[in-house]
């Protein structure tokens, strides 16, 4: 992942509110609509994935490769 995963939110001028999740991958991005649903008292109306769904998760640690770099 790119970043620390978090959720953007924008409330427009008329009450409508949208939220978007980044550098949230796969399908752990579905858990935040519940919580969402839960916090603003809402339901979803319309849902769609982001570039970020189709990228796989890269592991919390990578190994650095025991060879001298030239």
């Amino acid at each position: 992942m790119t970043g620390r995963p978090r959720i953007v939110v924008h409330v427009a001028d008329d009450g409508t509110v949208s939220a978007e999740t980044v550098d949230v991958v796969g399908d752990a991005c579905l858990d935040y609509v519940a919580v969402l649903e839960d916090l603003l008292d809402a339901r979803t109306v319309h849902s769609g994935y982001t570039a970020d769904h189709q990228r796989v998760a890269r592991r919390a640690y990578e190994v650095e490769p025991d060879v001298d770099r030239l």
